[in-house]
């Protein structure tokens, strides 16, 4: 190799691994300075590393440029010690970049190897508009029919070869009975039904959590059919949909192959998990199967409205360095400024990580300090939520004007039972359900003063939105109702 060329490729060699470090070193740095209660000793353990890792490779770097600066022709001379060090360095570095920009811009979903779907969702205003998603094994175009009537049905297509097929219904009539066929599943005739223009009378969700579909214990099936006694207009789910982690296909096909026949005829409309990341850091396998309007490429939010409610979905797990401890400032900002503008509806968050839960995760200090605040001055009515497997409600600021607000563990919607709750030395669960004033699992003010519930029970809430009031029933496994609520607003 001639010298110059020598020169060039060392250049290289240095300034990309510089740079690569320094990127990390910054985005670390980032994401650091958004959590005031960052421990000093997990700043050290994660950022002082890479500054040190940093230093070698931008010092030969400096020193490098300064020979050339001097002197074109002067080849850098460098110890075998150093070099392989360098090497060491710069191999973890590029693997590490690699390895982040593949699964972030080519998320293992985009080669699935099953036919799925389809499933309906949400993306846009639902009186209008209807995406209808499905997966193909071999890359096709997308191409279905659809009308009000099988004779006025039209068609719908996209030339462009693809495994995911995504038709964007637009234009569609109000409160208005559509049937739809996939020209990929030619046998099978699917429908839905689009939001009515007003309330004329009230309308029905499910919401459910943590129905880790793709557990072998799992009891989602069981649930569903449970589900089928009841008239609801879509499904709203709290996280942790499969089970396994979010870099498990087999997980999410197994969800997919369960919530076939509901997923067909009612959008669903999901708040990320914790298991909808796992390995997968940046969750692309969850955004790849679920185009949710969502507000930034860093994060799984948004938010809808059907009627005169206001669904939130919040991404507690963003922050890949605290997972559900706290929202990231810019979904803190969005939030704010979505209650703030839908304050003449019914305001309903989900989010995956409770507030408040007396069930194996506990009080979330981090997530209360941040958002208790906003919810009471922004006025939520209802705040949905998962990752404890076990079914609670709290009821704060209830001797306000305005209502308060209540909050809903509803975890069991398939997953294994939270019984570790039951064996705890210290203030268990002493019988399979609980109310605050007579066995209080933590003596403080929340679970003293606002518990109104807890139950070890798969279950689902089944809402009713009125014009002026909700009507909330949960529902367990076997049919039976544990709880009614009217709220008023």
């Amino acid at each position: 190799m001639n010298l110059i060329l020598k020169n060039k490729v060392i250049l290289i060699f240095y300034s990309m691994t510089t740079i690569f470090l320094l990127f990390w070193a910054i985005f670390i740095t980032w994401l650091i300075k958004k959590d005031v209660t960052w421990n000093p000793v997990q700043f050290f353990i994660v950022f002082v590393p890479l500054i040190f890792l940093a230093f070698i490779p931008s010092v030969y770097l400096i020193k490098f440029v300064n020979k050339l600066r001097k002197n074109i022709h002067i080849s850098f001379s460098i110890s075998k010690k150093f070099l392989g060090a360098s090497l060491f360095i710069a191999f973890l570095t590029w693997s590490l970049s690699i390895f982040a920009f593949t699964i972030y811009f080519f998320p293992a979903a985009s080669i699935n190897s099953e036919d799925n779907g389809p499933y309906l969702i949400w993306n846009d205003d639902p009186r209008t508009t209807m995406a209808i998603t499905w997966l193909t094994e071999t890359p096709k175009t997308t191409k279905l029919d659809y009308g009000p009537s099988i004779e006025e049905m039209v068609e719908w297509n996209n030339n462009i070869l693809t495994r995911k097929h995504v038709a964007e219904l637009r234009n569609l009539q109000p409160g208005t009975f559509y049937y739809y066929r996939i020209a990929d599943f030619p046998n099978k005739l699917y429908n839905f039904t689009t939001a009515p223009s007003e309330l004329t009378s009230p309308f029905n969700f499910i919401a459910l959590s943590d129905t880790h579909a793709a557990s072998s214990s799992s009891k989602f099936e069981a649930i569903l059919n449970t589900m089928n006694s009841w008239k609801y207009d879509f499904i709203v789910h709290a996280g942790d949909v499969a089970g396994q982690e979010g870099e498990d296909i087999s997980g999410w096909q197994e969800f997919f192959s369960i919530m076939d026949r509901h997923g067909i005829n009612k959008p669903l409309m999901i708040a990320a998990g914790n298991h909808e990341y796992g390995v997968d850091l940046f969750g692309r396998n969850f955004k790849y199967y679920f185009s949710y309007d969502y507000v930034e490429l860093w994060g799984h939010y948004y938010s809808f409205d059907y009627l005169n409610a206001h669904f939130v979905m919040l991404d507690v797990f963003q922050n890949q360095l605290d997972w559900g401890g706290f929202l990231l400032e810019s979904q803190e900002a969005w939030l704010k400024k979505t209650l703030a503008e839908n304050q003449d509806k019914w305001l309903i968050v989900v989010m995956h990580a409770p507030l408040y839960s007396t069930g194996d995760y506990n009080m979330n200090k981090k997530l209360i300090a941040q958002l208790a605040p906003i919810f009471y001055q922004y006025h939520v009515d209802v705040v949905l939520s998962g990752h404890d497997h076990h079914y609670e409600v709290f009821w704060t600021n209830r001797s306000e004007a305005w209502g308060g607000t209540y909050y809903f563990v509803i975890g069991g919607g398939g997953g294994s039972l939270d019984t570790s709750i039951m064996r705890r030395e210290e203030n268990p669960w002493k019988e399979k359900s609980h109310e605050a004033p007579i066995l209080p699992y933590q003596y403080d003010y929340v679970t003293l003063n606002d518990q109104i519930y807890g139950e070890l029970a798969h279950h689902f809430l089944h809402v009713e939105v009125y014009q002026n009031f909700l009507h909330i029933r949960t529902v367990r496994l076997n049919g039976t109702i544990i709880q009614e609520f009217v709220i008023r607003k």
